[in-house]
């Protein structure tokens, strides 16, 4: 912190409110947040507050974005669980204790990449079952042999991607299921994402 030019206590409360939103929400609050949060009836009292920030050096500031507020240092904040060691599904290994973490956002950025949860065992053979949720980054298009979320006239489906001559086929990985073909001429379709992870809660 400028000794020369240090924040007032309100400014240091709305600094670590700003951190720890951006931190536990994964985004940067907006103005309108800012005055709900601190009971500031004017918006221009909030941006007079950002302003110093600004000035300070404390936060940086994209004015073309609600949610434009950005401080150097602070990311994004994730779920991180012991990293213990390795564990053999097969041969029995010695075991090695480590002292690490596994950080899931490291796993899974979190930019472009929304989830959803899995009804149907379409994708059974592809170790995806029923009640699994799947994380998707958001594209428009894919490879042949991705896993997508596709629109197929406003139905959504999770599926193998294959784009044929003629038309676009969306195979299941479950051996009793055929595959859907789309002809775009006369569907409409469109790739929602690809996917990127699955997490499972065991019971």
């Amino acid at each position: 912190m400028n000794e020369q030019n240090p924040l007032t206590e309100k400014q240091k409360l709305i600094l670590d409110y700003i951190s720890e939103h951006i931190q536990n929400m994964g985004y940067p609050p907006t103005i309108r947040d800012i005055c709900g949060a601190f009971e500031i009836k004017s918006p221009n009292g909030v941006m007079c507050h950002l302003r110093a920030l600004e000035k300070k050096g404390k936060i940086t500031r994209n004015l073309k974005l609600s949610r434009g507020i950005t401080i150097e240092g602070v990311s994004i904040g994730g779920f991180s669980i012991p990293l213990l060691g390795i564990v053999a599904a097969g041969k029995a290994i010695e075991a090695v204790e480590q002292n690490e973490r596994l950080e899931l956002k490291d796993l899974f950025p979190m930019q472009n990449v929304y989830a959803l949860k899995v009804r149907g065992t379409s994708m059974i053979e592809g170790q995806i079952a029923d009640g699994d949720y799947v994380l998707i980054r958001r594209q428009e298009t894919a490879d042949n042999g991705q896993k997508v979320v596709a629109m197929v006239d406003r139905a959504m489906t999770l599926k193998k991607y294959y784009q044929r001559k003629d038309f676009v086929e969306l195979v299941p990985m479950n051996s009793t299921m055929t595959a859907i073909r789309v002809d775009p001429k006369v569907n409409d379709i469109q790739i929602l994402g690809v996917l990127v992870g699955v997490v499972r809660k065991c019971m």
